[in-house]
């Protein structure tokens, strides 16, 4: 035995529940641990013993079992056979294995420090390492026996540590990042309470995320039967705080799960059913005051299961809930209920961000708050999970404008809005208040009550008005200078940014967005868009029974800023083309310095080149600034270059698009053909002709701002990298992409020459723990993340149901990209992503259709998708998930469903 082997054998093989150092998850497991503080702090937890994980290491410590071990860590967690047959052996092997004589001693002394009774009966439950930890419970994947009789304690003991290895644990510990050889398995043996009724308790509810609302499930017998699934416990969801039972639903409870005298227990059936409640309102009470006390003392929400017996409540387990949702920071101050909708779903980009991004567009929100004369008290931007947040409940309490949020967010994104109207329809009332006219003047007081609201305020609206107006009566095509206009202001505001002469000031620029974006002379130039939108809406109105033609009208925009994108992209596939070398050293997937030494390679570099100049500072996931743009690491449009060169013909991206205007122009025509009827016909046509050419001259010019933000985000990336490289450079940082995990008065501070003493991996951890959540698109301040049901009763079971956004049927074989960084797509397959910003279009150019987990009608991939004539279905609830690569599937983009075929 090496020293290492002695050092994690060595150690006590058992300790009591009510010793200090049982609190010690590595020596006792979770499960140990969490028992044991529950004792010190006056719980009524059954009494007994822990078989620590020395005892374990003891047991498992020959040569054969540590080499199985260690070769579990090269098994793909998706080969299930694999698994079952590693994990299979593995349990075999330590079953078979003696129990060392002073592991035993220890045991039986434990058992005797109980009562030595040989009658009585032992819970002896698994506790590992990695078990019952903040982010990954492991609940289920380990053994338990109950009613185990004294002389049977050993083996079962053996029995649970062979556990570690069930295939559920194998998976889940593989899927969750944690090394089979890092974890060990104690096990907690306790004397067994033969309950009248059992449960689990949940001190924030499990389905809808509520803290504030504590949901119990209990029944006669042990809890076993209701933990398998194999009897329906009462149901009850109790208000925390004032032990109101919101709800109390008696379960159909047909079978008991009983201790059986000589040992063990016996399922047994319940002549006619329960169909009396299984705890009283006290009860009930108790049972809420009880799991309030232990997620005061766990400081988090808790999963605790629990036994009734001879009256008295006894507490077998208690572990966190983690499939919570995060609750949004900072919480409000006036204890009322407050609702957030997501600004990533907002902009199609639900991803986590880390910290030092999260604190940029934190700062922007409340700066362009305070631009448009919007700033509030108290802060709107919140985060949760890693994203950030609005406040809009300063809208929902205004009596004249609540009704109207659920349909503007729909806008947006149709579950964002569903969301809202679903909780307004529950919980409406909680925002109405008697208010006076001054309260509501109070609410909008940043608009009514200060001259400096009116004197931004005015300019504003009459820019925006002035735009819209202007075209409807003007030229109805995008003014030339329109994108060079947004050019300049992006490049200047950047050079505002990277020009500033210490770092210091250079770094703290990102957190003062509107000192070098001026929203009142800048926004009102996406006038002319609102009206494009405008007309996009009335001609969904007006032609309801053409909506083909109508999505026709919006396709083929050669000049179009995105098809520009694809455009040079094709392009270079082309020059490739031209130059069989460096169509070879594509195929072969070389950089591109090394492209540039093969026979042509000067040209194709010098036209990537030029594709960079125009659309280098562009990135995928471009609102995560931690993410390299694309001339920094142009990797990623090598490889859309190199699947065009593969899947499509010379010129054949161009042509696509020509077809698309052709066959926009026919449809605009037969949309004018329609509107001339009747006396007034002639008017009406070309009135619709005028609306038309409107909306196919100003529609074009919605990616103008986000081409000149790109350059803004690019200057905020630039300068907080620079950042980055000089506290490596100081030796205060290891890497430059550290900096991203410190918040911004950190990184000031660190920048002042104080020291850095955060924790940088366990922030890295975090952002994994959130980047692997589904963020959802609301989120109250109870943590509540209402999901209205999703579906229709016309459609078969299995088909998922969005938002159609660009209309179409199209079958085809899926790809799930979750990054198209890292990710290409084949010519004619469906596109299944879980976002789609302007990063993602270069995708576009193979996709045969696309499903999208968030957006809306007017989100980015939706209006590329129409131009493209992609049928597209978007805010389809984890699409990612449902849908596997290699799938066929129908996408149905104008009734919003995608069906799995195979």
């Amino acid at each position: 035995m090496d020293e290492q082997q002695h050092l994690e054998t060595n150690g006590p093989y058992v300790v009591s529940l009510d010793d200090a150092a049982t609190t010690d998850p590595t020596l006792v497991g979770g499960k140990g641990a969490n028992l044991a503080r529950l004792v010190a702090a006056g719980v009524a937890v059954p009494d007994g013993f822990c078989v620590t994980t020395p005892a374990y290491h003891h047991l498992a410590s020959d040569a054969s079992v540590r080499r199985a071990v260690r070769r579990l860590s090269e098994i793909d967690p998706a080969d299930g056979e694999a698994i079952a047959t590693a994990g299979a052996t593995l349990r075999e092997r330590i079953e078979g294995l003696a129990v060392p004589e002073e592991v035993e001693d220890a045991i039986e002394a434990g058992l005797a420090g109980l009562g030595g009774d040989p009658k009585a009966g032992f819970a002896v439950r698994s506790s590992a390492t990695a078990e019952d930890l903040p982010a990954a419970s492991f609940a289920g994947q380990q053994e338990t026996f109950l009613n185990v009789r004294a002389a049977a304690v050993v083996d079962r003991v053996r029995a649970c540590m062979a556990s570690l290895f069930t295939d559920r644990a194998i998976v889940y510990r593989a899927r969750n990042g944690i090394d089979h050889e890092d974890v060990a398995l104690a096990v907690v043996v306790q004397r067994m309470v033969d309950p009248t009724v059992s449960g689990v308790l949940f001190t924030a509810d499990p389905t809808t995320g509520n803290r504030r609302i504590t949901a119990i499930e209990a029944g006669v017998g042990i809890a076993d039967a209701f933990v398998s699934g194999e009897a329906t416990p009462d149901s009850v969801r109790v208000t925390t705080r004032t032990a109101r039972i919101r709800e109390y639903e008696v379960g159909n409870q047909q079978l008991a799960v009983r201790s059986l005298p000589e040992g063990g227990t016996e399922t047994v059936e319940l002549p006619g059913g329960r169909t009396a409640r299984a705890l009283s309102d006290e009860q009930v009470r108790t049972l809420v005051a009880l799991g309030a006390r232990i997620e005061a003392l766990f400081g988090a929400p808790q999963d605790v299961e629990w036994c009734l017996a001879d009256g008295r409540f006894w507490v077998v387990q208690s572990r966190p809930i983690t499939t919570l949702f995060p609750v949004p920071s900072p919480e409000p101050d006036d204890d009322r209920l407050h609702v957030y909708y997501s600004v990533g779903h907002a902009q199609a980009f639900p991803e986590a961000m880390p910290p030092l991004v999260r604190d940029v567009w934190m700062s922007y929100t409340e700066s362009a708050l305070a631009a448009f004369g919007l700033a509030t008290e108290a802060p709107l931007g919140a985060e949760a999970g890693g994203r950030v947040y609005v406040d809009i409940t300063p809208v929902l309490r205004i009596d004249a404008l609540r009704d109207d949020v659920p349909e503007l967010l729909s806008e947006v994104s149709e579950p964002m809005g569903a969301a809202i109207e679903d909780l307004l329809a529950r919980r409406g009332d909680e925002f109405r208040t008697e208010r006076s006219a001054r309260d509501v003047l109070g609410v909008l007081s940043p608009l009514t009550n200060t001259a400096w609201a009116v004197v931004r305020g005015l300019p504003f609206v009459r820019g925006m008005m002035g735009g819209f107006v202007g075209a409807f009566v003007g030229t109805p095509n995008p003014p030339t200078d329109e994108e060079a206009l947004w050019i300049e202001w992006g490049r200047e505001a950047a050079a505002q940014i990277t020009g500033r002469e210490t770092l210091v000031e250079r770094v703290k620029a990102p957190f003062g967005l509107f000192e070098t974006v001026d929203a009142v002379t800048t926004f009102p130039r996406t006038g002319p868009l609102f009206a494009a939108l405008a007309v996009d809406g009335w001609l969904r109105w007006r032609f309801a029974d053409a909506p083909a033609d109508v999505n026709a009208v919006g396709r083929g925009f050669p000049d179009e800023l995105v098809t520009r994108i694809n455009f040079g992209l094709g392009d270079l596939a082309d020059v490739a083309r031209d130059h069989p070398e460096v169509a070879a050293a594509l195929r072969e997937g070389v950089s591109l310095e090394e492209i540039g030494s093969v026979a042509g390679g000067d040209v194709f570099r010098e036209a990537f080149e030029a594709y960079l100049e125009e659309f280098g500072h562009r990135a995928t996931g471009e609102l995560d600034l931690s993410r390299p743009r694309w001339r920094e690491d142009p990797s990623w449009l090598l490889a859309t270059v190199r699947a065009n060169l593969e899947h499509a013909g010379k010129g054949t991206h161009r042509e696509h698009v020509a077809r698309m205007e052709r066959e926009a122009l026919a449809a605009a025509a037969r949309l004018e053909r329609r509107a001339d009827r009747g006396p007034l016909g002639p008017i009406r046509r070309r009135a619709v002709r005028r609306l038309i050419r409107t909306y196919r001259g100003y529609i074009q010019t919605r990616e103008y701002p986000k081409q000149g933000s790109a350059y803004l985000f690019a200057a905020w990336r630039e300068v907080l990298c620079e950042a980055g490289e000089h506290l490596v450079a100081d030796a205060r940082l290891d890497d430059v992409d550290d900096v991203w995990f410190l918040r911004k008065d950190e990184l000031f501070a660190a920048l002042a020459g104080e020291a850095i003493t955060v924790d940088i991996a366990a922030r890295r951890d975090e952002f994994d723990r959130h980047a692997a959540m589904t963020a959802p698109p609301v989120l109250t301040s109870e943590g509540e993340a209402p999901t209205p049901a999703v579906g229709r009763e016309d459609l078969p079971a299995g088909v998922l149901v969005g938002t159609g956004v660009s209309g179409g049927v199209v079958e085809g074989v899926a790809r799930v990209v979750r990054d198209p960084t890292r990710e290409t797509i084949e010519r004619g397959e469906i596109l299944v992503a879980p976002s789609s910003d302007p990063g993602w279009t270069p995708l576009f150019l193979n996709a045969a259709g696309m499903v999208v987990e968030v957006g809306g009608r007017m989100s980015h991939g939706a209006l590329v998708a129409r131009e493209y004539g992609l049928p597209a279905v978007v805010s389809v609830p984890d699409a990612t998930r449902r849908i596997e690569t290699g799938q066929r599937v129908r996408v149905d983009g104008t009734d919003g469903t995608v069906e799995i075929l195979e």
